[in-house]
């Protein structure tokens, strides 16, 4: 996808994953930062669950990574706009070399970076400072998934598969939880509207396949969970 189509259906997102804003507010008073307290957000894009932690938290502080620049604007825009440019800085960089720290570390469908969820879930345990918790979010196949939605989406495992490989990672998980349908619904409603308001034909025939894969292929296959985990 182009940048310019990217942008479109980025558009109307906040979250550009399936999450509520009533899920992420149920995230952020589950991840609480002390004052005083770092969050790494690896994969940041938009920014907008970092900048809910830090700004639901006094004097904790955040750095956002991510190579997508536009979204690193638009993260950085969001920050002065809520006051939080001098807690929260976003870098443009390769989160597999990356060699910050947090006492929260941030991962949400990002593990592509290091090539794939065990990799990443290793590196990851190198990021969170000790006594500290990682956030990973990533695509589970919440039941066995069809031929035509392997070939679109690529392989994924099952919920109970990535809680193996977290455990194998050295973690231990302290809540596993999967977004809803509701969530995907308006997460794919969202991503298709900046598309389906442009007048260019691409972004029109751009949205019309997303929706029909999304309601013919991948709805109630492809599920996103969402797991707290402490180094062990």
């Amino acid at each position: 996808m182009d940048q310019a189509l990217r942008s479109l259906a980025h558009a109307r997102l906040r979250f550009n994953a399936p999450l509520s804003e009533q899920h992420a507010a149920a995230l952020v008073r589950r991840l609480a930062l002390a004052p005083g307290h770092h969050a790494l957000d690896l994969g940041c894009g938009f920014g907008e669950l970092l900048l809910s932690l830090v700004a639901a938290h006094p004097a904790a502080t955040g750095t956002g990574v991510d190579t997508d620049r536009e979204a690193l604007d638009r993260a950085r825009r969001s920050a002065a706009e809520q006051g939080l440019q001098e807690r929260v800085e976003f870098s443009e960089g390769d989160v597999s070399t990356f060699a910050g720290h947090g006492h929260l570390v941030l991962c949400v469908g990002a593990s592509h970076a290091w090539g794939g969820t065990t990799a990443a879930l290793q590196a990851l345990h190198d990021h969170v400072e000790p006594g500290g918790v990682a956030l990973f979010g990533a695509g589970v196949w919440e039941r066995e998934p069809p031929e035509d939605a392997e070939r679109l989406l690529g392989e994924h495992g099952s919920l109970d598969a990535l809680l193996a490989t977290a455990h194998d990672a050295g973690y231990e998980v302290e809540s596993a939880e999967l977004s809803s349908r509701d969530e995907w619904d308006d997460f794919e409603a969202r991503w298709r509207a900046g598309l389906e308001e442009s007048t260019d034909p691409a972004a029109n025939e751009l949205a019309s396949r997303r929706q029909h894969e999304y309601e013919d292929v991948y709805r109630g296959v492809l599920g996103f969970a969402w797991l707290v985990l402490r180094p062990r």
